[in-house]
């Protein structure tokens, strides 16, 4: 009937720019791309009009010869693959053979390329070939690319304002550069310089380049393996975060790729050191054999398939939470003082000419390497007033020094003072005791001599029935009384005294609002906050210099001190350098 025709290569051409250019900094991805495959060292990135009027990519690799240079506009022309098994095993950035000719259809692109003595220059306009001859370029290649959408103003017209552009080229050429700290970046937006990075090869290194010295103080090296997979990168501490997730920046085999499961699994790992709208700033290569991964399922290359993903969740996690847990995470109440501050007692990275950088170790570190040896003998976190003499006398690193407005523990050492929220430290307290007694074995428990009786709805008590196992597992024994009634004539020794129902109201709203989805792992995380919060001192309240010490002590003894379960700081710290610039003493 001849209904079916095949499309003209240009429409085609259009068709496929829909999918793989959908703004400027697309384009410069894939140009960039290109740059990395053809190993070049240094690469500069020019916009004019934010890219929309001109961007240019010029590049230092290999080159092309004018046969290469001519095919390379050519759809599914490319060097990166030969056959279908080469899928299995890309090692490459680009491998389609799609982004020149889609991006040619849709602009006007002036080619210059360089190549085994040869140089070449082409000029192609909405996909029509308009010129070839012989360029004075003498290295590497440069792509310019005009008027982008200017035969598509349907496409043109949804382009953002400029600084959008920009600040989402911007974004690009500083991930390219984390993910390439080898490699030379400079971005320069009408002719002034935005970004320029080393090329060292030191991330760190890139790291203060892009987002400053405060931010690459405090961020953390991780590295490790297992059968599957290597990581290595850093990642910030909890003085660090933002926002938005746009700072984690996640690569697989080097190439940047934006993935929910793994960027789910980096935000667990900061479960109850961040609160739940801040995320850390991340830089992590993940490294793993080609054939575990399945990078063609999008059409900007951006997410990919991942095969054995339980062995990655639990490496990635490890090691940023072992890592964490090692690091003082203390929160400063200023901003560092760089090296060029000679006179600071504090010790600093510093940053000099040289590629590689140096860390002076702070001796001792004041609160992650605390030394504690007060001996609290009650499991309970009641502030016990009936504490032996001689354990009084023992003092910790940390000393209070009183309390303000009801809510604050000041206390100092030899070099720093720390201020202290009263309740935010309980709630850590209390959080990581019920952690740990609902991840006991065995569970000591109190017979009620006046059971506690508890109506339900009926939904709540099938629930309670259903899931009467795991209950008693707890430490709560009960038994049906009367028409959706329980009664309850048992319950774990670690409730807080004075607020039993409550608490044990808590476990059941819990058990009910997981239902189907119970996991045991996060009922114990969100019990243990649920409960924290409630039977923690509230703030404006008076507490004595005795109960003052204990809350430090046990807060210090604490596997990670820093914030509470919401991920609100717990511990200030002003170190005795920034007060006297404060009080004007030192310069």
């Amino acid at each position: 009937m001849g209904i079916i025709k095949v499309m003209d290569e240009m429409l085609a051409n259009k068709i496929a720019a829909g999918e793989v250019v959908e703004k400027v900094s697309s384009v410069i991805k894939e140009l960039v791309e290109n740059s990395i495959d053809a190993g070049g060292k240094t690469i500069k990135v020019e916009l004019i009009n934010a890219g929309i009027k001109e961007m240019r990519v010029t590049d230092d690799g290999k080159g092309m010869d004018s046969t290469d240079a001519l095919l390379a506009f050519t759809p599914h022309a490319t060097s990166k693959i030969k056959n279908e098994n080469d899928l299995y095993f890309i090692n490459t950035l680009g491998f389609r053979g799609e982004a020149l000719p889609s991006i040619a259809s849709v602009s006007e692109v002036e080619l210059n390329t360089y190549a085994e003595g040869e140089s070449t220059k082409i000029l192609i306009k909405g996909g029509k070939l308009e010129e070839t001859g012989t360029s004075n370029i003498s290295r590497g290649t440069s792509i310019t690319v005009r008027n982008l959408f200017y035969n598509t103003p349907a496409r043109l017209k949804f382009l953002k304002s400029f600084y959008t552009e920009l600040n989402s080229v911007v974004s690009l050429i500083e991930k390219m550069a984390l993910a390439n700290p080898k490699i030379s970046f400079t971005l320069k937006s009408e002719n002034k310089e935005v970004i320029r990075t080393s090329g060292s090869g030191d991330l760190l290194k890139v790291i203060h380049e892009i987002y400053g010295y405060n931010v690459s103080k405090n961020m953390v090296s991780i590295q490790g393996e297992n059968l599957d997979y290597e990581i290595h990168g850093y990642v910030s501490n909890i003085n660090i975060s933002k926002s938005t997730k746009n700072n984690m920046t996640v690569l697989v085999n080097g190439r940047i790729i934006t993935n929910t499961y793994i960027t789910k699994i980096i935000k667990d790992a900061y479960h109850t050191f961040l609160a739940e709208n801040r995320y850390p700033i991340v830089v992590i290569n993940i490294e793993v054999d080609p054939t575990l991964i399945d990078v063609n399922i999008h059409p900007t290359k951006q997410d990919i398939k991942i095969s054995k993903i339980e062995s990655l969740e639990e490496l990635l996690f490890s090691l940023i939470r072992n890592q964490l847990n090692k690091t003082d995470n203390t929160f400063k109440a200023y901003i560092e003082t760089p090296e060029s501050e000679e006179k600071t007692e504090t010790k600093t990275i510093y940053y000099d000419e040289q590629p590689t950088f140096k860390e002076e170790k702070e001796e001792p570190k004041q609160v992650e390497e605390q030394t504690i040896d007060f001996y609290i003998s009650k499991e309970t976190l009641e502030y016990d007033a009936q504490i032996e003499e001689k354990e009084i006398e023992e003092k910790t690193l940390i000393q209070p020094v009183g309390l303000a407005m009801g809510t604050y523990l000041f206390a100092n050492d030899e070099n720093n003072v720390y201020m202290i929220d009263i309740h935010a430290a309980n709630e850590r307290i209390n959080y990581e005791k019920y952690l740990k007694e609902l991840k006991e074995q065995k569970t000591n428990k109190i017979s009620l001599l006046f059971p506690i009786n508890i109506e339900l709805t009926k939904n709540e008590y099938m629930t309670i029935i259903e899931n009467q196992e795991l209950i008693k597992n707890l430490g709560i024994e009960f038994e049906e009384f009367g028409v959706q009634t329980i009664r309850v004539t048992a319950h774990p020794t670690w409730l807080k005294e004075g607020y039993e129902t409550e608490s044990i109201n808590k476990i059941f709203d819990l058990l009910v609002n997981m239902g189907k989805k119970f996991d045991r792992i996060k009922f114990n995380e969100q019990l243990a906050i649920n409960l924290s919060c409630k039977m923690s001192v509230k703030a404006n309240t008076n507490i004595g210099f005795l109960e003052q010490d204990i809350l430090l002590k046990r807060l210090m003894k604490c596997e990670f001190p820093y914030t509470c379960p919401h991920g609100r700081p717990t511990i200030i710290k002003y170190t005795k350098y920034e007060l006297e610039k404060l009080f004007k003493r030192v310069n």
